[in-house]
């Protein structure tokens, strides 16, 4: 067996024993999240999904602002 040969397995069983390795922390971390994370994840969860339904109500009246009759917005740019 040559030099190259051995380089060559080496880092063969390094990489697989790297691969083995995250997969098994990342087994480990999906299975820690439990309990009390879960409950503060749901939590943001539903306020973020709060601010998201106040926004789009927001954007809602703005186009209807933007796009009633009574705005001008062709002359208000041409004044600029």
């Amino acid at each position: 067996m040559n030099v190259f040969t051995m380089v060559v397995i080496i880092v063969t069983v390094c990489v697989i024993g790297d691969v083995f390795k995250r997969a098994f922390d990342y087994k480990n971390k999906k299975k820690q999240i439990g309990g009390e994370e879960l409950d503060k994840l749901i939590a943001i969860n539903e306020q973020l999904n709060t601010k998201v339904k106040s926004l789009e109500s927001r954007v809602i009246n703005l186009e209807a602002i933007v796009t009633g009759e009574g705005y001008d917005l062709k002359n208000k740019i041409d004044s600029l």
